[in-house]
């Protein structure tokens, strides 16, 4: 059995007794069904099949022991997916910023396999080995844990490392090494990278604003979409809880000028709405200035869209060439805005246009609207 880590001094007597530069495979569990941030329910640390740590983040609080790892150049820390993992980590630890992170999933997309691979499929291809995926809607705040949903946990990072070994092996072979290593640092090893998204454009989450006919119900609609990001993001508590999507709209529609008017608002909870009420009604009243639609382009939809088809054509084969996932490279959006730039004459700027990206795709401004 895995140890179970519940107190501080547990945690840092595991953290200090582990070997100075030796990798280790992290994972996170989490619940995010009330919160605004996923809460935090579960860290596990891997060292090799054998050996492995549960943490219990509901009873462990000091997280300075994870925040040395995580910082640690010397250590490798091994992930799958870790865009999901890391901002949680990064939370815990009161902003550090990792270093040295190795991302199996990622290094699939750049060995030439499906960088959308699940962590079951890589471990059937590489290992032989069949996991089994019962606990995978597992409620992780719920203590105690069982024995099954704790080697279920277990087994997202044993094979961890093994897995590390493998793939950094073939990204040597293939060249891609460096590009790899430059996308670990880019995505997830800067500042800018766990920066979240500004609450001015939390209106664009809600698809139904700009076919809003009427122009001060639309006014209404994006403002009352910026206030629940900023009192949902403040409160930690899950966008619904405050104004769900439906609610928003309704609002905007019907204007109440009550909180007897705003309490007939569909699947009203009155004590979940009672404490915003004067400020929902005095924003209903008095909405800020809804922002400014982009200017039409002025070049016709089917030369965008030839363009851009180009483009992402020109992306996957050099992706195909190079051994890399198409998908890591970029998507149809990035080709879109590539070709966009192009058809105005414009000098063209996004992700394609920076690093390794620039460097594969060498030739990409040549191709002609």
């Amino acid at each position: 059995m895995h140890p179970w880590i519940d107190t501080n001094q547990k945690f840092r007597d595991f953290c200090a007794a582990l070997p100075a530069g030796m990798p280790i495979a992290l994972d996170t569990e989490f619940a995010w069904t009330k919160t605004y941030f996923p809460q935090f329910a579960l860290l596990q640390i891997g060292i090799d099949r054998e050996h492995a740590a549960l943490v219990d983040p509901l009873a462990v609080t000091d997280w300075t022991p994870l925040a040395e790892i995580l910082a640690d150049e010397t250590r490798r820390k091994i992930l799958f997916s870790g865009s999901n993992d890391l901002p949680i980590l990064v939370r815990a630890c009161q902003g550090v910023i990792p270093k040295n992170l190795f991302d199996v999933q990622t290094a699939a997309g750049f060995c030439g396999e499906a960088s959308t691979q699940s962590l079951k499929a890589i471990i059937e291809t590489h290992l032989g080995i069949s996991l089994p995926k019962t606990e995978t809607r597992s409620d992780w705040t719920i203590r105690p844990l069982t024995e099954k949903q704790r080697e279920y946990a277990a087994d997202d990072v044993v094979l961890l490392p093994e897995l590390a070994v493998e793939f950094e092996a073939k990204l040597k072979d293939n060249g891609n090494l460096a590009w790899f290593q430059e996308e670990m640092d880019t995505a997830h090893c800067r500042p800018e990278a766990y920066d979240l998204p500004d609450t001015a454009d939390a209106w664009k989450r809600l698809g139904g604003i700009r076919k809003m006919e009427n122009a001060l119900a639309r006014q209404r609609a994006v403002g009352l979409a910026i206030w629940r990001e900023n009192t949902a993001r403040t409160n930690n508590v899950a966008r619904p809880r405050i104004l769900s999507d439906e609610q928003i709209y309704w609002c905007a529609s019907n204007a109440p000028t009550t909180a007897a008017e705003l309490l007939k608002m569909p699947e009203c909870w009155p004590k979940r709405v009672r404490p915003y009420a004067d400020e929902l009604l005095a924003l209903i009243a008095n909405p800020p200035p809804a922002p400014q639609e982009p200017k039409k382009p002025n070049y016709s939809r089917q030369a965008f869209n030839d363009l851009s088809d180009r483009i992402l054509n020109f992306l996957r084969k050099r992706a195909q060439e190079r051994q890399i996932d198409s998908a890591i490279v970029g998507a149809r959006h990035d080709a879109e805005k590539y070709a966009s730039a192009l058809l105005q004459r414009k000098t063209p700027s996004g992700k394609l246009c920076t690093g390794w990206r620039n460097e594969l795709l060498a030739g990409l401004s040549n191709i002609k609207g």
